[in-house]
């Protein structure tokens, strides 16, 4: 079950003496997810989270809440958070955008320290002439480039320096960047956490898709969609999310749609070097 959890701060004036605080919960159900929604009006005193606690009870350590609400570190509740599904839709928008581009000679790294991205390496394949891995897991895989050059006949370079992003033209990272990276200021980044340096180029980010109707009628409006939408994925049971490719993805600067991101990775091996 998912709980989500906000305080509506009410009157602030001295009428805010003849209300009492009251908790009001709602239950709303689709499909295989389940989602408990508390919400605390709040009009006078402290916040009275024992009685909050008897409805939010085993969720309190993956709340859903707004970003704006201030969980005190003595209450013991903790704030859901997790870039799973954003993760997936950066490998989502890869393929995506190599396929809908099919650009030959594109220059393509991917960036997986943990090992944790293996399985995409096949479905890269399909769609890039060469693929890079950078990859402090580079027994796992020479492993797995072993295997699709004997099934298939596809070539994936494995190292572990740096050097290999200097004439990379995309960029593929799941996992939080914490580098800036040595890239081209032409290439392009795709990333599954807003990057925590900053980078020399483009890095994509922030993905947003179309969530279903029905989900979107679940969501309490105090919650962000795609916030939401990475509950229903990792425990909600929504695992189809995990197939949607983005209708917009931004960068921190500019909101780009998947005609204006094939576009700019098109226009990636027409452009000039520039330099770092």
């Amino acid at each position: 079950m998912l709980t989500a959890f906000n305080i509506e701060e009410h009157s602030s004036g001295v009428l805010r003496f003849l209300h009492r605080n009251r908790i009001r919960v709602e239950h709303r159900y689709c499909d295989d997810a389940s989602l408990k929604c508390v919400t605390y009006e709040h009009h006078r005193g402290r916040i009275g989270w024992n009685a909050v606690d008897r409805f939010i009870k085993a969720q309190r350590n993956h709340v859903l809440c707004p970003p704006e609400l201030v969980l005190p570190s003595d209450s013991g509740y903790k704030r859901f958070t997790s870039t799973r599904l954003s993760r997936r839709m950066c490998e989502n928008a890869a393929l995506y955008l190599l396929r809908t581009a099919a650009l030959g000679g594109l220059k393509v790294v991917l960036i997986d320290e943990a090992g944790d991205s293996v399985g995409l390496c096949e479905w890269l394949t399909d769609h890039c002439e060469l693929l890079t891995v950078l990859t402090g897991t580079t027994d796992v895989y020479a492993a797995q480039a072993d295997y699709l050059l004997n099934e298939k006949g596809a070539v994936i370079r494995v190292c572990r320096d740096t050097g290999c992003l200097r004439d990379a033209d995309l960029v593929i990272a799941p996992a939080a960047l914490t580098h800036t990276l040595p890239c081209r200021s032409r290439a392009m980044i795709l990333t599954g956490e807003k990057p925590t340096s900053p980078q020399n180029c483009t890095a994509v980010y922030k993905y947003f898709i179309d969530l279903p109707a029905k989900y979107r009628e679940l969501c309490p409006a105090f919650l962000d969609e795609m916030y939401f939408a990475e509950a229903l994925f990792v425990m909600g049971g929504i695992h189809a999310l995990g197939s949607e490719v983005f209708s917009r993805c931004g960068d921190g600067n500019v909101i780009h749609t998947r005609l204006s991101l094939v576009r700019r990775l098109k226009s990636l091996i027409q452009e000039p070097d520039a330099s770092y």
